[in-house]
């Protein structure tokens, strides 16, 4: 393919909001340039598809930790699942605990709603304005992949927005309802499609965006740098994701091979380097900009230990025992993890709540050994994580959206739900040698499964996937005390189906997220509650 002019990405960024109303979908782009000035050729429209890029990692709703994606991973993908505790912060446990998803009015929750729809508006509106039948069949083929990455970004927009406002596939056969399905930019009021609806449309739009980025001859720069831009391979990823959601597994290997063909697993020292760098691995990460960092809102300083800013540097992530346990000591990845010995904890009942350590041989050995991984004051704690490493100033740096590794994983769930044994555990291999040369798979049936989730939670960690995971699997939460063998805060592990921190799938609306206000106050045609029949499957009446 030809690398597509190579276009700085500090972008047209198109709109300013994204839901429903006169009041809330106000045509008010950010600049001052008009649609016929932003379309008048695909050069010029280039830098509105870069917007997308920018979008997701900018600051919103004028509230810290609110930056996009990151938010996302951090806010939904972790902080409720059962990997990563946040530290000693007793200000976090409703959130934790999953306590805001029947909360219509909640931030936590509509911050999603609100980012995600502002991505598919402004994806929406290039895709409004793309050209088609153009004689000049070299513009013809530009716009062709402008349309093929607007497709991407709603897809993938979508796929996200079904993990946390829908039930689980498997509660009602894609029968539950779905998501608000906007294709273009119009203020009109617009009831809840199915999921299975949902799916065709995730699907329709990254089919054709194969199609059009095969067709085209064009791609994004070979520049490590340049891997927020969407491509062929970012789409295959999209739909592996999007399938394995829908437990759709042959076409999760279908595309998660096609994803990972052009990406090789990082090395041991690239993975210790702190995730903030593409590199050979990843497919997709989110745009990162130094000249314009988004500061105490980003991701980094939230989920790393080297960021001076306070919700970090004071309450900084620790990933469970749980999940460090099952892993092979030998595995390299270990390294990153503040992991105490036996000795250096002593008693467990004497641990202070989670783990919080402020004088002796663990703490004196942390604060040597990880040094160059923290930031100088970071409270120390028991199983301290330092997979994200600050690269520059309170938080800067990119967070990958997808990696090979995730494909690997992906196709590996899809293989053992189709019986492929074998397959599962050469994938297997494949993801943990690099790191454990001496790993060998010879599991099979529950076993193998375990194996598979354990070290797809371990090598995920950090990266937006446990409590999705969990929600996709139909796994309880559980998370052990000290007590109990585990390292988590008796708060974030109270067991209560309805405010704990240990529940089942069917508890806590079945971990469905309610519709947000900011939708339904001005879309009467959407309610914040799901009205599910008998049968499990949606009322839409």
């Amino acid at each position: 393919m030809k690398k597509i002019y190579n276009i700085v990405s500090m972008a047209i960024l198109l709109f300013c909001t994204a839901a429903c109303s006169d009041s809330y979908l106000e045509l008010s782009p950010e600049s001052s340039v008009s649609d016929e000035v932003i379309f008048e050729n695909a050069d010029a429209a280039q830098y509105a598809v870069n917007g997308l890029g920018r979008i997701m990692s900018t600051q919103y709703l004028d509230t810290q930790g609110y930056n996009g994606e990151g938010t996302v991973y951090a806010y939904q993908g972790e902080y409720p699942g059962d990997v990563i505790q946040k530290g000693s912060y007793t200000g976090w446990q409703n959130l934790a605990k999953g306590n805001y998803f029947t909360s219509s009015t909640n931030s936590n929750i509509h911050v999603t709603w609100y980012y995600y729809y502002k991505l598919i508006r402004n994806a929406n509106q290039i895709l409004d304005n793309c050209k088609t039948g153009l004689a000049n069949v070299a513009e013809q083929r530009k716009w062709d992949y402008i349309k093929a990455q607007a497709l991407v970004y709603r897809a993938y927009s979508y796929t996200m927005l079904s993990q946390l406002y829908s039930r689980r596939w498997t509660d009602a056969d894609g029968l539950q309802r779905g998501l608000v399905l906007r294709t273009t930019v119009n203020n009109d009021e617009m009831p809840c499609s199915t999921m299975a609806e949902t799916f065709e449309l995730i699907y329709h739009d990254l089919d054709e965006a194969i199609s059009l980025f095969t067709s085209c001859g064009y791609d994004r720069p070979v520049d490590v740098d340049k891997r927020w831009m969407a491509n062929l391979d970012v789409a295959h990823a999209v739909y592996s994701r999007a399938a394995l959601i829908r437990n759709d597994w042959q076409t999760v290997i279908t595309h998660s091979q096609e994803a990972r063909r052009n990406y090789s697993i990082m090395t041991p020292d690239e993975y210790k380097a702190g995730f903030n760098t593409a590199n050979q691995e990843w497919i997709w990460e989110v745009f990162e900009d130094d000249t314009q960092p988004v500061h105490y809102y980003s991701f980094y300083n939230y989920m790393s230990a080297s960021c001076l800013g306070s919700a970090s540097r004071t309450y900084p992530p620790c990933i469970s025992k749980q999940i460090v346990d099952p892993i092979d000591p030998a595995d390299k990845r270990l390294a990153i993890y503040a992991i105490p010995t036996p000795e250096e904890v002593g008693d467990v009942s004497k641990v202070s709540g989670s783990g919080k350590v402020t004088k002796g041989d663990f703490y004196n050995r942390v604060k040597k050994e990880f040094a160059g991984r923290i930031y100088s004051t970071t409270t120390i704690f028991y199983y301290l994580s330092t997979k994200f490493i600050v690269k520059s100033g309170t938080g800067d740096g990119c967070i990958p959206i997808f990696r090979a590794a995730e494909m690997m994983y992906n196709e590996a769930e899809a293989q053992y739900r189709l019986g492929n044994e074998q397959a599962v555990r050469a994938l297997l291999e494949q993801t943990v040698k690099p790191y454990n040369a001496d790993y060998t798979c010879t599991k099979s049936g529950d076993s193998l499964w375990e194996e598979l989730k354990a070290y797809r939670k371990f090598d995920l960690c950090n990266e937006g996937h446990s409590w999705f995971d969990l929600k996709r699997w139909g796994d309880p939460m559980v998370r052990k005390t000290w007590a109990e063998g585990g390292s988590w805060a008796t708060y974030f592990a109270e067991k209560n189906t309805t405010t704990g921190g240990n529940y089942g799938p069917a508890d806590k609306n079945a971990w469905t997220a309610v519709i947000p206000t900011m939708e339904t106050n001005y879309n009467s045609l959407v309610s914040n509650v799901e009205k599910i029949k008998s049968d499990g499957t949606w009322d839409r009446n």
